[in-house]
This record gives structure tokens, C-alpha cells and sequence, in this order.
């Protein structure tokens, strides 16, 4: 099973020298949804469409997908 990874999005932020708290006033999202990012949570599509029109950058310069087994250390 894949899960999600914001790890992208960690590095695009950097490159922009932007704090997560930064974005969440630019994009008016949440800070539950923007707290998502740290958690590799779901969010929703319109979320992270906003992101990328803030970052100018494509979707994936925003999440990647993992496979949890090898997140959990299992191969």
C-alpha cells in the first residue's frame, strides 16, 4: 500500500526560505491542514493546488508516495 509524503513540499519550502506558518497566510488554509504537512496526512486536492500556486511549482514538488512496508522498515 502507498501512503503519502509531503518530504517534496518540506524541500520547496526551504528553497523558498518559507515557514509553514507563511504559507498557511498565503493560501488561507487552516492550521489543520497545514499541520497535515508534518503528519504526512491526506489533505485535499484544492489544498494542494493552493500550495502549488503559492510555490509556482508542480504537484510533484509537493508529495511523492511511499510504500508504507518500506516506511516501516519491512522489504
Amino acid at each position: 500500500m502507498k501512503t503519502i509524503s509531503y518530504l517534496p513540499l518540506e524541500c520547496e519550502l526551504k528553497k523558498h526560505r518559507m515557514t509553514k506558518t507563511r504559507l498557511r497566510k498565503l493560501t488561507k488554509l487552516s492550521s489543520a491542514t497545514i499541520s497535515k504537512i508534518s503528519k504526512n496526512e491526506d489533505m485535499s486536492i484544492a489544498a494542494i493546488k493552493k500550495i502549488a500556486e503559492i510555490l509556482d511549482c508542480n504537484i510533484e514538488n509537493i508529495i511523492e508516495f511511499e510504500d508504507s512496508a518500506k516506511k516501516k522498515g519491512m522489504k
